[in-house]
């Protein structure tokens, strides 16, 4: 039997993120996990700015408590035969810890 679309998703993202998909029954939060970063995957024809934001706030902090960086990775569903890009979300704080880590760190230490 054939994978679900957001199953071969979340699939597609963990090679992405060189980490592992943890099943949807497993009881994690994330949908994948590598040693850099978690990640939830969402995979559907639509998903609100509100939605998103919420999602990527939420992941930023559950990558602080694991000192990993959260992302959000969307790819919207449009149908049969139309393709659409991956997109990969996360907040600002999260971009800079990903850009500048040493920067981070050394503004932390200053604190």
């Amino acid at each position: 039997m054939p994978d679900r679309p957001w199953k071969h998703e979340e699939r597609q993202v963990a090679r992405l993120l060189g980490g592992k998909r943890h099943p949807a029954n497993s009881g994690h939060r994330v949908d994948v996990e590598s040693a850099r970063f978690i990640c939830q995957v969402k995979h559907r024809r639509t998903l609100s700015l509100a939605q998103l934001e919420a999602l990527a706030l939420e992941l930023e902090s559950l990558g602080r408590s694991q000192t990993k960086l959260g992302v959000v990775c969307v790819k919207r569903r449009a149908g049969r035969g139309h393709k659409t890009p991956r997109l990969i979300v996360m907040t600002e704080t999260v971009w800079s810890l990903l850009t500048m880590p040493n920067q981070s760190q050394a503004s932390e230490e200053a604190a």
